[in-house]
Parts: C-alpha cells; sequence; structure tokens
C-alpha cells in the first residue's frame, strides 16, 4: 500500500468517523467515537502536513483522555494531573513546531487553518449552544477555504455547516447550557 492511497482511506475514515460521532447518544460511546476520530486525524493531519489540525486534534484526543480519566476510571488525582501536564507540554511543543513552520514558509492556507483552530477552540470554551453553534458553523465557512481542495475535509466542513445550520435554525435546546460537552474530530476537529 502506497503512502498516498494510506493517506487517502485516513482521509475518508476522517469522513466516517465524523459522521459516527453526530450520531451517538451515549456519552461513553461518542468518548470512544472521539479517540477513534481523534486518533486518525493526528496520522493523517501529519501525513498531509497540517500542523493546525494535528494541534486541535491532539487537544481533542487530551481533553477526551482527561475527561474519561477522570469520570470513568479510579486514576487518583496526581496521576490525572501528571497526565494532564504531560499531554500540555506534547500539544505546546508541537504547536511551537507549527508556528516556527508556518512563520518560515507563511501561506494563506496555512493561515486559514489556524483561524480555524482558534475558532475551533474558542468555541469549545463557550457554555451556552447557541454560541457554540455560530462559531463551529463560522469554523465551516473558514475551513473551507482553509481546506479547499481536499475533498475530504470539504464533506467534512459541508457537514458542520449543515449541522449547525439545522441546530441554530431548529433545535429549541439552544439555550442550555453545555457544561462539560464533548466536542467532535473535526469539530473537534476540522
Amino acid at each position: 500500500m502506497t503512502l498516498e492511497l494510506f493517506t487517502e482511506i485516513l482521509g475518508w475514515t476522517s469522513v466516517a468517523f465524523y459522521i459516527s460521532i453526530t450520531i451517538f447518544n451515549s456519552m461513553k460511546f461518542t468518548r470512544f467515537a472521539a479517540f477513534g476520530s481523534a486518533a486518525n486525524d493526528i496520522l493523517w493531519a501529519f501525513l498531509m502536513g497540517w500542523w493546525p489540525k494535528a494541534i486541535l486534534n491532539l487537544s481533542v484526543a487530551s481533553l477526551n483522555t482527561f475527561r474519561y480519566a477522570k469520570d470513568f476510571t479510579q486514576a487518583s488525582n496526581r496521576v490525572i494531573i501528571a497526565l494532564g501536564a504531560l499531554m500540555a507540554a506534547g500539544i505546546s511543543y508541537i504547536s511551537y513546531v507549527a508556528v516556527t513552520v508556518f512563520i518560515a514558509e507563511p501561506t494563506l492556507a496555512v493561515a486559514l487553518q489556524f483561524v480555524d483552530l482558534g475558532i475551533i477552540l474558542l468555541a469549545m470554551y463557550m457554555t451556552t449552544l447557541r454560541n457554540y453553534r455560530i462559531l463551529m458553523l463560522l469554523s465551516g465557512f473558514v475551513g473551507m477555504a482553509a481546506y479547499y481542495g481536499n475533498t475530504q475535509m470539504m464533506i467534512i466542513k459541508a457537514l458542520v455547516i449543515g449541522i449547525m445550520t439545522f441546530k441554530l435554525l431548529y433545535d429549541k435546546t439552544e439555550h442550555q447550557a453545555t457544561q462539560g460537552a464533548v466536542v467532535d474530530s473535526d469539530e473537534q476537529t476540522a
């Protein structure tokens, strides 16, 4: 199997994971799907050279791992804090490398990928569904431009746009708080 074919397969499995995350109703199953999605997308992002997407998926995987360890295991607080510190150090190093590479060779596509990363991270901190959905809708449009030409990412971003538009227009739960919400790999992740 060639590297190009492997990368193409990872792209399509990313689309499949994204769809699966949106259909689960159990937090535990959603976290498992998010783990798989993030692992898939981390490898895919590294192979594609998409540092902001790698950072986002590492952040999401770290957050989900931290929350899983805290919510579903009997791990001590020291172990959980050490795990969080280790993950933060790794993400910080990769962020440093990503910014250094971007400064050396800046492009509009990579700049938009960093903007998309910022929007998604900001969305993760929202306390209302409406604000979260508005930011994710914006991420869909920014991501379409950032990843223009990659079929799988454009499908994922189109799904984000469609889902967020539908939920903004028709979901009546948008005023409820989103305490502890899990963000999916592309939302989570794109």
